[in-house]
């Protein structure tokens, strides 16, 4: 069958038009699901985080490492220890939303005896301690503890200020049956702070780590202080000589 020219040339422009379509529909899609300099992610050959490579804006250094600079482990009772590492982010506009973290507790032998598994965020330029409680290592003692970091995940540029918090007073009782320290927290901007980490390390003379501690506040008032309270199962044989209070909250990119 001969088909006539006005049908083909119909048929022709149809086919272009479909093909226009189409052309846009995979350049609109291609452009919402391709990573930008814009998207807070470290991805199409950028050197930093939406910097360097493809992108125009110039990184501000390189991306480094978290740093582990002490890790220890404190009994509790008998089989239960908690553990702790203190990390330091060294970079000051880079933060972690959602970090999975691996201890590993060996025996003196090296032999692994427990593992503990958890989360945890990262704010630009802190130092912290990573503390998980009440770890059941069973009949072993421990020798020695790591922590290991998921190897995948996202530093995001953050460059927002954190909460003008304090810590105004501290004094520690090492008094049976359960020795604390009590600290004075302030708020010192108009608005309400949530969600505090506070975490007391206790330290001996030689600054070594003997005791740690966590909690979690809920909210602070703004322009108010709040009392928080930490304790141990039992009295220190030696009474630490300082104490330092680690306080943190989780900041929007």
């Amino acid at each position: 069958m001969i088909i006539p020219w006005t049908i083909k040339k119909q048929l022709i422009y149809f086919l272009i038009f479909v093909l226009v379509i189409s052309a846009i529909i995979f350049f609109i899609w291609s452009g919402a699901t391709k990573p930008t300099c814009f998207d807070n992610k470290q991805n199409q050959d950028e050197e930093g985080i939406d910097c360097g490579g493809p992108c125009p804006k110039k990184c501000l250094g390189e991306v480094q490492n978290l740093i582990v600079l002490w890790s220890r482990f404190f009994e509790i009772s008998k089989g239960k220890y908690d553990i702790a590492v203190l990390v330091k982010n060294p970079n000051l506009f880079l933060s972690i939303t959602s970090l999975k973290y691996k201890f590993k507790i060996y025996d003196k032998d090296n032999i692994l005896i427990a593992i503990k598994e958890g989360e945890t965020f990262i704010t630009p330029g802190e130092t912290f301690p990573i503390i998980e409680t009440n770890v059941d290592v069973g009949l072993r003692t421990p020798g020695q503890v790591f922590i290991e970091f998921e190897k995948n995940f996202q530093w995001e540029r953050t460059e927002k200020e954190k909460p003008p918090l304090v810590v105004s007073k501290k004094q520690f009782l090492n008094n049976p049956p359960f020795p604390r320290l009590i600290i004075t927290l302030e708020n010192k901007s108009v608005s309400v702070i949530n969600n505090i980490d506070v975490a007391a390390v206790l330290y001996d003379k030689d600054k070594n780590a003997k005791g740690v501690s966590l909690t979690t506040v809920d909210s602070i008032a703004g322009e108010s202080s709040q009392e928080v309270v930490f304790t141990w199962p039992q009295p220190f044989s030696e009474e630490p000589s300082s104490s330092e209070i680690f306080l943190r909250t989780e900041l929007a990119p």
